[in-house]
């Protein structure tokens, strides 16, 4: 789902590289099913290669759009991470507060669940330091809360969707390389 989206920058010391990684945007439609009462929708997203692994995280940031392609409703959503889950790339798995994951108490809050009136479009930047939890694992997840906060008139039936749309997650590690070092590493240099 999400692939690196230019050549990674490698600037090889002794012993490491320093390696600054954009995911390529991507769009996830969350639909929307309920009236009030909040629907969860666990999205599996892949980590880019070079985020995985024995890293060293210099630093990290999401960027994201909210949408809510709507007419006449008002949309209420937030999101959490988890490093546990059970969804699928391609195939979120839908909740409701009466059969949570039991690890949903432990997925961090990455935005807090607010209010998107009808036609919103509304930017993200995502710099909380819950974001390094992810750097190393092949896989996270994102548990997105979602439910109709109000009605407006018109003609907008359930279901409808919520898009997050342009996801990039921006990283810089640092790759070790035991042994790579060679004549530098004896020096001490």
């Amino acid at each position: 789902m999400i692939r690196a989206l230019f050549p990674c920058v490698l600037l090889l010391t002794a012993c490491s590289a320093e390696v600054a990684v954009t995911t390529e945007p991507f769009d996830q439609s969350v639909q929307v099913t309920s009236l009030l009462e909040p629907v969860y929708a666990e999205v599996a997203i892949d980590v880019p290669n070079e985020a995985v692994g024995d890293v060293i995280l210099r630093e990290i940031s999401a960027s994201l759009t909210v949408v809510n392609p709507t007419r006449t409703l008002t949309l209420e959503a937030g999101a959490r991470l988890a490093l546990n889950g059970k969804a699928e790339p391609g195939t979120p798995l839908f909740y409701t507060n009466n059969n949570l994951p039991s690890y949903f108490s432990a997925a961090s809050v990455l935005l807090t669940t607010q209010a998107f009136a009808p036609g919103e479009r509304k930017p993200f930047t995502i710099t909380d330091p819950v974001l390094v939890q992810a750097v190393g694992k092949k896989r996270i997840w994102l548990i997105v809360n979602n439910t109709v906060k109000r009605l407006g008139i018109g003609t907008d039936t359930l279901p409808v969707n919520i898009v997050l749309e342009d996801i990039t997650f921006h990283a810089v590690v640092t790759k070790p390389f035991p042994g790579v070092g060679g004549a530098l590493e004896v020096g001490g240099l």
